[in-house]
Parts: C-alpha cells; sequence; structure tokens
C-alpha cells in the first residue's frame, strides 16, 4: 500500500512536470511519455526499491534534451520554439537555452539556412544533429509536441496569470494579424486561457529575442502556478492532452529518473539564456545573424552554473529610486525569500527614477536577469559596472524606479 501511494505521487507530479513545458516552452517536458512517437502503447513497469534508492542517472554529470514546439501551415512543418535543456543529476542544477528560429546556422545537408528550417528539411533527427553542430554538445534526448495539445492543456489547468508587456507603448500590448494567425492581447497583468497562452508564445513583432524571453516567463509562471496545484484530476486531464502529441524518446525510467532531480529544482533556480543575435538580410529574406563571441560567454556561463562553478543567488543592495514608501523593503523580502542575501536597505540618490535600474558585476548579467524577472520588473535596465572587482561582495545593486508595482508583485506571490 505504501509503494502504491509513492507511485501515485510519481505520476502526479510527472504529468504536473509535463504540463510546465507544453510546445517546448520549459524544462520538464520530456518526463511522462514512454519510448516511441505519440500514439504508441508502451507498458509502464513497477518501479522496485532498488530503482528508486539508487541515483539517477547513476555516473553520468551532464545531460542534454532537445525541446521542440512544432506546428504545421500549409502542410509544412516547422519548429516554431527551440530549446535545450541541460541537467546535471548529482548537483541537481539545470540550464535552459532558447534559439531563435530564425537563427542563421549550418544545417548538415544543406547549408546555411535558418534553424527552423531543419526540421521541415528532416524532422526531429535533423534538428538535433543540427543543433549539435551549433553548440558544440551531444543531444541525449529529445521531446517534441504539437501546439494543439499546449492550448488544451493550459485550458484543462483554469489557465495562466502573467504580465503582458507593451512592446510598442500606446496601451497596444501584443497585436497581430495574419491569414493565418490573430494575436490580440491587452498590456497589464492577467489570466489567460489556452488559446491566449499560444498567443503570448508566438508573438514575435518586436523580434525573435523577446519571443523567446516571453516563452520563458510563460515557462515560469506556469512553474509557478501550476506544480503547486494537487487537484490530481485537473493535472491527469491535462497531461492527456501532452500525451496526445508528446514524440520522445525517452523511455519509462529515465523519465522517472528525470523526475526525481527535477523535483528537487525550483523555476526560479533555473538559468535561462537566449541565443544572441542580430538582424540581417540576404537576398531580401530576413536572418539572425548569431553573435558569436556573446553566444560563446553565454554558454560558457551556462556550462559554469550547470557544473557548479557559478551561484544564481548572491548578495544584493535594494535601493528606493522612486520615492514610494516601503517598496524597497518589499523587493528585498521577495529576493531573500528566493536565496539571495540582501546587504543592506535603502533609499537611492534621487526619488526621479522612472525606470528601475539593476547594476551588476562583469560576469554576473545571468544574476541580475534573475532579480529583473523575480522583481517583475519587464523593462528594468541591466547596466554591467566594469569598474567592480570580480570579487567585490556585492554583486547586484537595485534602484527601484517609478516602474516597479510593489502591489503587482505581492499579488503575483500568492499564486
Amino acid at each position: 500500500m505504501k509503494q502504491s501511494g509513492k507511485l501515485w505521487d510519481v505520476a502526479l507530479y510527472m504529468v504536473a512536470a509535463v504540463v510546465v513545458v507544453m510546445g517546448g516552452l520549459g524544462a520538464l517536458s520530456a518526463l511522462i511519455n514512454p519510448a516511441g512517437r505519440a500514439g504508441q502503447a508502451t507498458g509502464r513497469p513497477t518501479v522496485g526499491i532498488v530503482r528508486r534508492l539508487r541515483e539517477p542517472f547513476p555516473g553520468r554529470a551532464r545531460i542534454n534534451v532537445l525541446l521542440l514546439g512544432s506546428d504545421d501551415v500549409d502542410n509544412v512543418g516547422r519548429s516554431d520554439t527551440i530549446m535545450v535543456l541541460s541537467l546535471n543529476p548529482r548537483l541537481k542544477r539545470a540550464a535552459l537555452l532558447s534559439i531563435p528560429r530564425d537563427s542563421r546556422v549550418y544545417i548538415p545537408g544543406h547549408g546555411l539556412d535558418k534553424i527552423n528550417s531543419a526540421y521541415a528539411y528532416g524532422g526531429v533527427e535533423l534538428a538535433q544533429k543540427t543543433v549539435e553542430q551549433f553548440l558544440g554538445i551531444q543531444i541525449d534526448y529529445y521531446a517534441e509536441i504539437g501546439f494543439d495539445a499546449f492550448v488544451q492543456a493550459v485550458d484543462e489547468l483554469g489557465g495562466v496569470d502573467i504580465e503582458v508587456p507593451d512592446p510598442f507603448g500606446g496601451g497596444r500590448g501584443l497585436v497581430k494579424h495574419t491569414y493565418y494567425d490573430s494575436i490580440n492581447l491587452k498590456p497589464g497583468y492577467q489570466h489567460l486561457n489556452g488559446k491566449q497562452a499560444l498567443q503570448f508564445v508566438r508573438y514575435r513583432n518586436d523580434s525573435d529575442i523577446e519571443r523567446a524571453k516571453r516563452q520563458q516567463q510563460l515557462l515560469r509562471a506556469l512553474v509557478d502556478q501550476k506544480l503547486n496545484i494537487m487537484n490530481s484530476r485537473r493535472l491527469l486531464a491535462a497531461g492527456s492532452k501532452v500525451l496526445e502529441q508528446l514524440n520522445t524518446n525517452i523511455d519509462w525510467y529515465t523519465a522517472y529518473d528525470f523526475l526525481r532531480v527535477l523535483r528537487q529544482i525550483s523555476a526560479s533556480e533555473i538559468m535561462i539564456g537566449t541565443v544572441p543575435i542580430a538582424d540581417s538580410s540576404i537576398n531580401g529574406i530576413y536572418y539572425g545573424k548569431v553573435r558569436e563571441p556573446e553566444l560563446q560567454q553565454l554558454l560558457s556561463e551556462l556550462n559554469d552554473y550547470v557544473s557548479g562553478g557559478r551561484q544564481l543567488t548572491g548578495t544584493i543592495q535594494v535601493r528606493n529610486g522612486s520615492g514610494v514608501t516601503g517598496i524597497a523593503g518589499v523587493a528585498a523580502e521577495r529576493l531573500a525569500e528566493s536565496g539571495f542575501e540582501i546587504a543592506d536597505v535603502g533609499n537611492a540618490d534621487s526619488f526621479e527614477y522612472s525606470r528601475t535600474v539593476i547594476s551588476h558585476c562583469p560576469g554576473d548579467r545571468a544574476l541580475a536577469q534573475r532579480v529583473k524577472e523575480l522583481l517583475a520588473v519587464p523593462d528594468a535596465e541591466l547596466v554591467e559596472q566594469h569598474d567592480w572587482q570580480s570579487n567585490a561582495e556585492v554583486r547586484v545593486v537595485v534602484v527601484l524606479g517609478k516602474d516597479f508595482d510593489a502591489d503587482r508583485l505581492t499579488t503575483r506571490r500568492a499564486y
């Protein structure tokens, strides 16, 4: 009876984990489907006590998983979302790298082209080979899912609450209309259903980089809000929608190992990055030109974090730059809850900051980015201070501007 309860707990968390990454939006989508393509039946063996007690992924220090969100438009398959999850099972660390779909890379057998064309040319197999060559890594597993399952799963979960940005100002939010796609989301913190959540992650009129950030933003929201839901019926219903379209090479035992590791990693502890690109045009066709030096620096930071050489927490100073009473304390409390050490809290040199400024030591941009996400200030300015010593105790200084909404932050923490 005790073992049955444990297995039910495992099954419940498997479904919960998969729900938060539908469409390749995050780090856990490979967790519940047996090996083989969607629709294939594979038995799920009982997990014995020896299997449960041994270390997950014995002898392995690094695991890479390719996450693809695919779609069909005019009968042409596309990998609309491309991410790589890197996992250290011993240190319980994870990093997630988004690859903008228009990034110009070398596709084996096809030359230089947009990376999402690899899927159109040769499906998951060629997409995997392309990503391996592009990043110089080995992909161990893949998980692919269609967007219809994403929409249905989010609806089954009761939707998601998220901050919709206003990239072009004027209160328009995210607006785009084409013959196959219609997006119209007003700005502000709000509740989205499945269809609206899909619009949120697919909008790209500002840039592929911003689109990748929104996909990561939705991942965090789903993790924070839905992994805490213990309504098994709702979770299982949502998970079934994912299973209908999930294509993965992960078997059940491996999925169980993933689960054991990922249950010990919170969403805020996943280091997140996006391949840096610049706009370019070749023969009238838009491409994202990869900024190679910045990419190598980012890959080095991600690798350092996963291997244990870098932290996502540190010592922070928080300053009130807007004059609103008590906001520095609210921000400091939120950061402390996430593992940061607060050096001190006080007033800035002025109360005229319209925009939050987050200054950081060289090499700590990922740390500053995490602070930005935790404080829910999407337009905060990140400033690298080159005159700070690399061994400085304080790694980040936050000056809160008028764009910081303490009430909204408190509301978000309730989910």
